[in-house]
């Protein structure tokens, strides 16, 4: 593995009301949230520190013997790990450290069925913490250590790219061993270590045709209903997307909302969320998606008739496969609306429920006056499910007036697109693909919400 820095960018938080989903998720407000990347709105992983050279004790080893004795640790703990050696992997932990013993204990426990691949740690260069007098009280002044760590891992058959991500640990010295004595020293200054699904409980695995569902084990029917419905959809996205993808799917089934908030790392309301596709983002700046994952939350999911959870498996499904062509100047309109429309395409329900919220809109006179911007799919938006429905029918109009190969040429052009803006790309495209103009679409689109909901 070439471990990386970790660089989280993101769009905005995307809540989806998909268009039959909107018939079966809206009478159960129940909503669907999709992200095409997520920011964890953490402290920086790369933000600077200054280092502050110490006087240490005889008995402790100097710098550079201190960063080969660390590296070795960590590459004692990646391979325990990875070879299942549960001895070895605690050794490496302070063991008057008790909690932490107990929670990397968990930890190794938990991940026995998670089929990884890949598990290294990453000393970053140049990034001692400066001087702290509390855990100089707490361990010992010289005694502590806590440079920068990255945690790279991946999934077997299934992640090309590993996850990176930060980790704040502090490793101690007990005679004249350095071992990890916590990963929570800076919690409280913005620099909490991410916890994954294996740091907050058990975890089992269900796998069924290209998709792998990793969730709690006394929610093994819920687990097996997931798999099928996700494997079900990779057909149906592939189908109209092509080949051009993995054609294996990653779905992470939390224990519940507030779970589910923890793993995205943010402080949302996910209560009638019933699934987020998310993916990192990395490589140093460039445009490089990697570990795709659908996150469903069972409360939610489980109050969707089978309708409405298949019809949420296959949108997200969708993003999954298109996302290496969904790059920072797509709009979020496009993105959801080619979400919805592979969802809804054999589904037989009628406008007049499944974009109900846009109908009685438009039937009162309160036609749109644009194309939805990537501000309407916040979760706050009063307006969401409209800015979903008009999504689906805008892309809607597009198959019916151009056809789905050239739909999906139009949205890779865009999602293509670098240093410039949403609007311009979207205005080249339409040129060069449509021989239109985007204000023409609009146009073209307000006629046809009127003529089909009017």
């Amino acid at each position: 593995m070439q471990p990386l820095t970790p660089r989280r960018l993101s769009r905005p938080g995307r809540a989806v009301v998909s268009g039959v989903a909107a018939a079966v998720v809206l009478q159960l407000l129940v909503g669907v949230l999709s992200l095409v990347l997520l920011d964890r709105q953490q402290a920086p992983a790369t933000a600077p520190v200054v280092a502050v050279e110490q006087m240490w004790p005889a008995a402790v080893p100097a710098v550079d013997d201190r960063r080969v004795e660390v590296d070795a640790l960590l590459a004692t703990r990646s391979a325990a790990l990875l070879g299942r050696d549960r001895a070895a992997f605690l050794a490496t932990v302070d063991p008057a450290s008790t909690e932490l013993l107990t929670r990397q204990g968990a930890l190794f426990d938990a991940l026995a069925e998670v089929p990884l691949e890949q598990w290294a740690y990453r000393i970053l260069p140049d990034t001692p913490r400066a001087g702290d007098t509390r855990l100089d009280r707490r361990y010992g002044t010289g005694q502590w250590w806590a440079p920068g760590v990255t945690l790279g891992y991946s999934l077997a058959k299934v992640d090309t790219r590993a996850t990176v991500v930060q980790h704040h640990l502090t490793f101690v010295l007990r005679d004249s061993r350095w071992l990890l004595g916590a990963d929570d020293d800076f919690a409280a200054i913005g620099r909490a270590t991410p916890r994954a699904l294996w740091d907050l409980g058990p975890v089992t695995a269900v796998r069924a045709e290209g998709t792998l569902v990793l969730g709690r084990p006394d929610a093994v029917e819920l687990l097996r209903d997931v798999a099928q419905l996700t494997a079900a959809a990779i057909p149906k996205v592939t189908d109209l997307w092509g080949e051009q993808w993995q054609r294996e799917v990653v779905v992470v089934v939390p224990t519940d909302a507030a779970e589910m908030a923890a793993l995205l790392g943010g402080d949302i309301d996910l209560t009638s969320i019933a699934a987020v596709a998310t993916a990192e983002l990395t490589g140093g700046g460039t445009y490089d998606p990697a570990a795709d994952r659908i996150l469903v939350n069972p409360t939610a999911f489980q109050g969707l008739a089978s309708l409405g959870r298949r019809v949420v498996l296959t949108h997200e499904v969708l993003h999954v496969a298109s996302r290496r062509a969904t790059g920072p100047a797509l709009p979020a309109w496009l993105a959801e609306g080619l979400a919805d429309y592979v969802a809804d395409l054999d589904a037989d329900v009628p406008l007049r429920v499944s974009v109900r919220e846009l109908r009685r809109d438009v039937r009162a006179g309160r036609l749109p006056e644009r194309l939805p911007v990537d501000t309407d799919f916040n979760g706050a938006n009063p307006k969401l499910a409209q800015a979903y429905e008009q999504s689906w029918l805008a892309v809607r109009l597009l198959v019916e007036q151009h056809g789905e190969a050239a739909l999906l040429r139009f949205y890779r052009q865009i999602g293509a697109a670098r240093d410039i803006d949403s609007a311009t790309a979207l205005e080249t495209a339409f040129a060069a693909e449509f021989a239109t103009t985007t204000e023409q679409f609009i146009s073209d689109w307000r006629a046809a919400l009127q003529r089909q909901l009017g």
